[in-house]
């Protein structure tokens, strides 16, 4: 468990660090949302209003990539990082449901997507 933890921990800070970079401000800044803690409990609202920051200092090629990245992500943001985690295959039961993912396993999901946030995050210079 604490393992677990410890590796939803790190991309969180990963993710923190992409955020630092497009607000321009150091851990706890807009209004604190810039926070590993808050981004692994909350990684779409962390997710959306960055990516929704970016969308307007973009072009048009820019505007449809991040467009595209949320259409493409945005069913795995509605999980925090820590369940999306605990995926150790493809699919898991989560109360009565069988919940499928695009990917061989939760890792694999969150490297491949915090991958993508991090280039969405690398279309503006801070």
């Amino acid at each position: 468990m604490v393992e677990a933890v410890m590796r939803a921990q790190s991309y969180a800070i990963s993710m923190e660090h992409d955020m630092s970079r497009v607000f321009g401000c150091d851990r706890g800044g807009m209004a604190g949302k810039v926070n590993s803690d808050f981004i692994r409990r909350n990684s779409l609202a962390a997710v959306l209003m960055t990516c929704g920051y970016i969308y307007g200092l973009v072009d048009d090629l820019g505007k449809r990539t991040i467009e595209n990245f949320i259409e493409e992500t945005s069913f795995y943001w509605e999980m925090n990082l820590d369940e999306l985690l605990s995926f150790e295959t493809s699919s898991k039961t989560v109360g009565i449901a069988t919940v499928e993912i695009a990917y061989d396993n939760g890792k694999e999901a969150v490297i491949d997507i915090t991958d993508k946030f991090s280039k969405i995050c690398d279309l503006i210079n801070n």
